[in-house]
């Protein structure tokens, strides 16, 4: 069996700054099936331009929460065994995220291009996974580069929301683990579809990410481009169908099969009475269900010509010892 695939519940911002709503999205990611839930992590102040951005900046400053609440939520996670991370937006979050002492980290389509954190990050030699949303090749490479100490994983990404399935190029998944040298590719997926994940899969997709909700009716945050309970509970199970039924790159006959092959396949024999000292033709002979031990003779080609050492009935098998 190929291995299992980690599947993140992308909560982003979809708390809307409360406590009980961040808690109870941890919770309905690990009933759904997620391997793991993440978070936004930013300090409004070093992520938006305020005089430039005044309305996105106050809305975001509501986002916040206190360390304790995070640390709260970090326990939460652990107590009820799901993966908790973060997508870092900032250097202040960053080192956040170290008192937190949270292991994995995720580096955002919009940082990828951001050099300066990049190196922050690589200092910490963490595992990171790395979305590509937004880039190009060129750019892509320039970020392994600079986290050449860290363990990456990296995810091909569309950033539209929601994503349009035509554009979503899901083959540039085998390019993208040829000229990245990584091994352990994925898929962030901004679609509003739940089957293209496990597309995504059985192109060899490690890591899958889905924005996900508890109400996808609400305006605030990015709930009406998330899946709702229901629809990233079905995804997942997709997703470890997919993966059950990729199984192994080798063929294997399974023990059913080869009970079947006993009454499925066919056997060879006479059919017609055949007197000693006769020479078979192949009009004497017939591929007949079920399977039978003269099958090992492996084919007719090895029979024709030869005489026949005793008399063998109608539909008759034939064995080694019947021919001289």
């Amino acid at each position: 069996m190929t291995d299992r695939v980690f599947i993140i519940a992308e909560a982003g911002i979809n708390h809307n700054g409360n406590y009980k709503t961040a808690k109870k999205l941890i919770y309905l990611a690990k009933h759904a099936g997620a391997d793991a839930v993440k978070f936004q992590l930013f300090n409004t102040e070093k992520f938006i331009n305020k005089l430039k951005y005044p309305k996105i900046y106050k809305r975001f400053k509501r986002l916040e929460f206190k360390l304790s609440e995070w640390n709260k939520l970090k326990k939460y996670s652990k107590k009820i065994k799901i993966k908790f991370f973060f997508s870092i937006f900032d250097e202040q979050s960053l080192l956040l995220n170290k008192k937190l002492n949270i292991d994995l980290i995720k580096i955002p389509s919009g940082e990828i291009n951001n050099i300066k954190i990049l190196k922050k990050i690589n200092l910490e030699k963490k595992e990171v996974i790395v979305s590509t949303g937004m880039s190009n090749i060129k750019e892509i490479k320039k970020a392994l580069k600079t986290l050449k100490n860290c363990k990456i994983n990296l995810l091909h990404c569309l950033s539209e929301y929601p994503a349009k399935i035509k554009n979503l190029n899901l083959n540039f998944l085998n390019s993208l683990k040829k000229f990245s040298g990584v091994d352990k590719i994925g898929f962030s997926d901004h679609s509003d579809n739940i089957t293209l994940p496990s597309v995504a899969v059985s192109l060899g997709s490690k890591v899958i990410e889905k924005h996900f909700t508890h109400n996808k009716n609400l305006k605030l945050g990015d709930h009406r481009i998330s899946l709702g309970f229901i629809e990233f509970k079905k995804m997942c199970e997709n997703i470890r169908i997919t993966t059950m039924a990729l199984g192994l790159n080798k063929k294997i006959v399974t023990k059913k099969e080869k009970k079947l092959a006993l009454i499925a396949r066919k056997g060879l024999y006479v059919i017609k009475a055949v007197k000693k000292g006769f020479k078979i033709k192949s009009s004497d002979l017939g591929y007949l269900r079920p399977a039978n031990s003269s099958s090992a003779i492996k084919n007719e080609i090895k029979i024709i010509g030869k005489i026949t050492k005793n008399t063998i009935p109608q539909f008759g098998e034939i064995y080694k010892n019947d021919l001289t």
